[in-house]
């Protein structure tokens, strides 16, 4: 085998592609399948649909076969060159001190093969795609790259494949022996007990529940009408028990479907920190590790949801430079998924050196501004939730449906009121001297305190009204970089005072010279 020849992806990389163009043809697959279920659908349609959804089938398996035929990577000591493109080529080099981060993810069916796939991101990338994506190759070239970026160019024995590009000296041949792995700085595993408590204590069943209540109420659209009026009137002859049974079935149903998600995702997981690198590793049906450097750490977030206060635990999450992190729906990666609540500062002191040994005191919003987050929350969701639904009640529905409607939105409003009181009761700031600011905010019932270094905080703002200056109070916005966006902090109805005490911490105003002073020219 010759390591300085480009190498193809594994064969199985086709299947991987042919299958990511057929979902991102989705809403035309959802929409003919739903169309076709329909009972009044004529031949017609029939074929018409079906003949869509063949057609792109094909497409999209020719163009997954061309993009396979044009691609082709080389793991060369100075750098990982990658060579794509169906219509217009492309080479992309991207030198390893440029790489910030390495994903790997490995799904169940990979295993056996020895295969994974890898993004790599580096410090120049724009879009939320990686620049470099290897959708099937051997494991032995990410821990190839990994060993480059850490200065360490001995090759590994490779086993007996075509698809392997292992980096080997200019000195040295392909069976020189593996060089000894790096122990960790710092690790962390997670147990059983703490994994459950995880699960057990997340709120992800609800948005589950959601779902399942809006796939139930779709499906009375393309179920036959009279399949929908034998339920109903099933339901109708049942009794109140029976009913809330049903309620009670549906609720253990999101609940489990949220817990075995949550078990089966942080399965196994880990944190260590090797030099100057993080990397995470979790997962049951798919084993996803992420490598970043500590130098794209922007900030660290430790995050209780209502209930985990109770119980005082805390989830520690790091916001990257990065959109190589816990899921891709956002930037945030998790560093611990559960630790006791007084535990997780010490703890992660471990893996991230410049968090302080003990958080300071945070100055919370004055009592006297707490009531305009709660006028906030309820004029806010009164104009544009509740009024908007009443009144389309009483144009639309009959005059019992709307009486309920005014019900049920003076008893969200309530709820909402209750939640501007939590967030103006978590809201609270403070300086960590010399390099840290300290900001907890409450959202949607979680309470969230971020740690940022100063060098870190892309941006500050005070905004203050003319009614707002007239009292003595400001908002601060922070704004961090996350992934290749903008994060804002915000410090609402807070001191004036306090805000330009925290602006002048961040950027210090230049000294005014004094009448006499002599200065050096």
């Amino acid at each position: 085998m010759k390591t300085d020849q480009p190498q193809r992806l594994a064969p199985v990389a086709l299947l991987i592609i042919w299958i990511r163009g057929f979902i991102s043809w989705w809403p035309l697959f959802v929409g003919g399948g739903l169309s076709i279920l329909r009972a009044d659908m004529s031949f017609n349609q029939f074929l018409l649909w079906g003949g869509l959804i063949v057609g792109v089938l094909v497409l999209t398996l020719i163009w997954s076969i061309l993009h396979y035929l044009r691609f082709t990577y080389l793991v060369a000591p100075n750098g990982l060159t990658i060579n794509s493109g169906v219509l217009i080529r492309k080479v992309n080099h991207i030198p390893y001190d440029r790489i910030q981060t390495v994903q790997r993810q490995q799904w169940f069916f990979l295993k056996p093969l020895g295969l994974e796939q890898v993004a790599i991101e580096t410090a120049g990338k724009e879009s939320k795609k990686a620049e470099g994506m290897l959708s099937a190759v051997p494991v032995a070239v990410a821990d190839a790259i990994n060993r480059y970026r850490q200065g360490n160019v001995q090759p590994v024995t490779p086993d007996a494949t075509d698809n392997q590009a292992i980096p080997a000296a200019p000195d040295q041949t392909s069976t020189t022996a593996a060089p000894a792995v790096p122990v960790a700085d710092a690790a962390y595993k997670i147990n059983g007990h703490d994994l459950n408590q995880y699960a057990l204590t997340s709120l992800g069943f609800i948005p589950i529940i959601s779902g399942i209540l809006w796939l139930t109420q779709k499906a009375q659209e393309y179920l036959p009408d009279s399949w929908y009026k034998n339920a109903e009137h099933a339901i109708t002859g049942l009794a109140v028990y029976l009913i809330i049974g049903l309620t009670l079935i549906i609720l253990i149903l999101g609940f489990l479907i949220s817990y075995l998600n949550i078990i089966q995702k942080y399965y196994h997981f880990t944190l260590d920190r090797t030099g100057d690198e993080l990397r995470t590793s979790r997962g049951f049906f798919q084993t996803n590790t992420v490598s970043a450097r500590l130098s794209r750490l922007q900030a660290v977030r430790f995050k209780q949801s209502i209930l985990r206060q109770w119980l005082h635990l805390s989830t520690v999450q790091a916001l990257l430079a990065s959109s190589a992190a816990d899921d891709q729906q956002n930037n945030d990666l998790v560093l611990m998924p559960v630790i006791p609540e007084r535990q997780a500062l010490s703890s992660m002191r471990a893996f991230v050196s410049w968090l302080p040994e003990t958080s300071p005191k945070l100055q919370p919003i004055p009592v006297s501004n707490r009531w305009y987050y709660m006028r906030n929350m309820v004029l806010g969701h009164l104009t544009l939730l509740v009024l908007p639904a009443v009144l389309a009640s009483v144009f639309w529905l009959h005059v019992s449906w709307w009486l309920w409607l005014v019900l049920a939105g003076l008893i969200w409003l309530v709820v909402m009121a209750l939640q501007g009181q939590y967030a103006a009761t978590t809201a609270a700031i403070a300086i960590a001297p010399p390099k840290q600011l300290i900001i907890q905010v409450g959202e949607m019932w979680t309470r969230q305190r971020y740690f940022v270094r100063k060098k870190d905080i892309q941006a500050m703002t005070i905004k203050q009204s003319i009614w707002m200056k007239a009292r003595g109070v400001a908002h601060l916005e922070v704004h961090i970089r996350k992934g290749n966006s903008d994060q804002t902090v915000n410090s609402r109805y807070m001191a004036v005072d306090l805000a330009k005490q925290i602006m002048t911490w961040y950027q210090p105003l230049p000294s005014v010279p004094q009448e006499g002073d002599n200065h050096a020219a």
